[in-house]
């Protein structure tokens, strides 16, 4: 691995009610163990799992996959876990290219964190993999799940998105919310980010974005997958407030941690809890992965930021406020 900087984590938890010789788990992340990773390992500390986990972090560079998979194939572990769509697909490939097969062989896959693991290929249809060796968490709230939340807190007839095209995801979820346009009577207004020879956004744009969204009579900016709006999540915010739009996002961080208005979401925690209790079925019962149901938290959390109500002056309803999350609710 010279050359390449990597996070190496290894867990062993011993256990009376496991004499067996631990599991070994190869886990792939994309930015770091954030709060699913979390959830992933304390799921098996709390549980006194005999598991190894290797953790990889490639630290959003896809130019660490190919070696990352190489490796996995090496070790051979019991069960190969991935973080992210572009993680995924690296290790695990897609359907089109393996079909019922995947990238690593034998060894069995899980995904989680993925946006749209249909749209991207990686399983068969949201419920089953099609696939003998893959399971995954289904982590994503629905566009109209989404789009029927926003409309509880005030109207929504035009739907503002800034996303870059080189992300997938962001595609994917542009084009979900275009399909959505007639049966819920909406627009959906597009801006994309220019991007330099490496693909990736020209900095200083959210401003101009902004204001483009503002002429055209958007409603809200929304942020369903993005993983350089997530990053750049202040400076988005921010702009988009400055410029009087709400911003409602699939992400729970962009309301608890800066300054989105409205979110629905799984929170990534309980991702990771629920697919390591996705992995102990595999490497503990003796579960064959193509064989488990695409697992789905069977409820999902609305967070809004009461700072920014208050400052946009746009406060929630009763009916919202009885379900809701509410961020920065003391302060004056």
């Amino acid at each position: 691995m010279n050359k390449i900087i990597v996070l190496l984590i290894t867990l062993i938890v011993s256990s009376l009610a496991h004499a067996e010789k631990p599991k070994s788990v190869y886990m792939t992340v994309w930015r770091g163990c954030e709060e699913a990773c979390q959830g992933f390992f304390d799921y098996i500390k709390t549980n006194n799992l005999p598991v190894e986990v290797t953790l990889r972090n490639a630290d959003r560079d896809k130019t660490k996959l190919a070696e990352f998979l190489e490796e996995a194939k090496t070790l051979s572990p019991d069960l190969v876990v991935t973080w992210g769509t572009s993680v995924s697909k690296a290790i695990i490939g897609t359907r089109e290219e393996f079909g019922n097969k995947t990238k690593l062989g034998d060894i069995p896959a899980l995904f989680m964190i993925v946006a749209d693991p249909v749209g991207a290929g990686i399983i068969d249809s949201p419920q089953t993999s099609g696939r003998t060796l893959v399971t995954g968490i289904r982590n994503r709230i629905d566009e109209e799940v989404q789009i029927r939340v926003m409309r509880e807190y005030f109207p929504v007839n035009k739907i503002g998105v800034v996303y870059s095209t080189a992300e997938l995801n962001s595609n994917l979820n542009t084009e979900k919310l275009q399909s959505l346009e007639q049966k819920m009577e909406f627009e959906t207004l597009v801006e994309t980010y220019e991007l330099d020879e490496n693909g990736k956004p020209f900095p200083g744009q959210f401003d101009t974005k902004m204001q483009k969204l503002v002429e055209q009579g958007a409603d809200v900016v929304y942020v369903g997958s993005s993983s350089y709006n997530l990053a750049n999540r202040d400076e988005f915010t921010a702009s988009a407030v400055a410029h009087g739009l709400p911003v409602a996002s699939a992400y729970d961080s962009m309301v608890t941690k800066s300054n989105a208005l409205i979110s629905v979401s799984n929170k990534y925690y309980r991702v990771g809890q629920l697919a390591a209790n996705q992995a102990e079925k595999v490497l503990f019962e003796g579960v064959e992965p193509g064989s488990l149901p695409i697992a789905e938290l069977s409820s999902y959390s609305i967070s809004i930021n009461m700072e920014v109500a208050r400052n946009m002056s746009i406060f929630p309803p009763i009916q919202l406020l009885r379900f809701a999350e509410l961020v920065n609710a003391d302060m004056k």
